[in-house]
């Protein structure tokens, strides 16, 4: 067994997907466990990474949205964890500090969410984005395929952990084209140009304050699932704040479920 010093983060997670049954291997699962090793870097020890900078990724992620893709992905990436700590690639089970929120949807909720999926709105410069990706996963088609005919003419393939990886990334890549391509074909993109603006919705910029608190004033941009970046002040109309704005204008209030307590807001302006 390798000793965890000397196990990536790149290597272990293309060992686990290696290990999953081809159901498992779904479009959330590929992009949630893309988005752990891009941001821990896939090149890092596996041992290095701490349980307060796991904690504070799944925070972070579980404030994106509570839609069933993003749980499945996220449960996904806690259960690769899991297998990390059994494997003895970390001295600790990090997959108890990977906490992520529970959700629960009625019918109604999942007919809203599957409708969503199917006509996501978004943005002109979210939809721009998924078409650059797209452009640069495809491009990368011809890099990936050549480091796998390298690995493959290089020992034996049945001990092969570079031919292993590089077709773990060929698979991950391929399936996040398509997911790319289904959100392409049935996208709305809407005008965020703020123009006219009387209610919130995806494009929209939404200056709120907490109540109580008047000099607690921030401004989001509500954009799609695929946009969201809250340290930029772009949220997802999916997450709990962007649902309760949805089809609010100026002087309303909202109460929202945040990880510190319930919180209310009052939209000071839309544009």
């Amino acid at each position: 067994m390798e000793t965890s010093e000397f196990v990536t983060l790149f290597e272990a997670v293309g060992k686990y997907t290696t290990n999953l049954k081809k159901k498992d291997k779904t479009p959330p699962v590929a992009r949630e466990l893309d988005k752990f090793v891009k941001h821990f870097r896939g090149e890092t020890a596996l041992s290095s990474i701490t349980p307060s900078r796991v904690g504070d990724y799944a925070e972070r992620a579980s404030k994106n949205g509570t839609s069933e893709d993003m749980v499945e992905g996220l449960q996904a990436v806690r259960k690769f964890l899991l297998f990390a700590s059994k494997e003895e690639w970390t001295t600790l089970n990090l997959a108890t500090h990977f906490r992520i929120k529970k959700v629960r949807l009625n019918s109604r909720t999942r007919e809203k969410s599957t409708s969503a999926y199917s006509g996501q709105q978004m943005t002109q410069f979210g939809h721009d984005q998924l078409v650059e990706e797209r452009n640069n996963l495809v491009l990368n088609r011809t890099t990936i395929s050549q480091a796998i005919h390298s690995a493959a003419s290089d020992g034996d393939v049945r001990e092969n952990a570079p031919l292993e990886a590089a077709r773990e990334q060929q698979g991950r890549e391929e399936a996040r084209i398509k997911e790319i391509d289904a959100l392409l074909r049935t996208a709305i993109i809407v005008d965020s140009s703020g123009n006219d603006a009387k209610i919130a919705r995806v494009g929209a910029t939404i200056r709120i304050e907490e109540v109580g608190k008047k000099n607690k004033r921030t401004t989001y941009t509500l954009v799609s699932p695929t946009e969201a970046s809250p340290t930029d002040g772009k949220i997802s109309d999916a997450s709990p704040l962007g649902k309760s704005l949805i089809g609010k204008s100026a002087g309303s209030k909202v109460d929202v479920n945040t990880p510190s307590g319930k919180a209310s807001f009052k939209i000071i302006r839309v544009s």
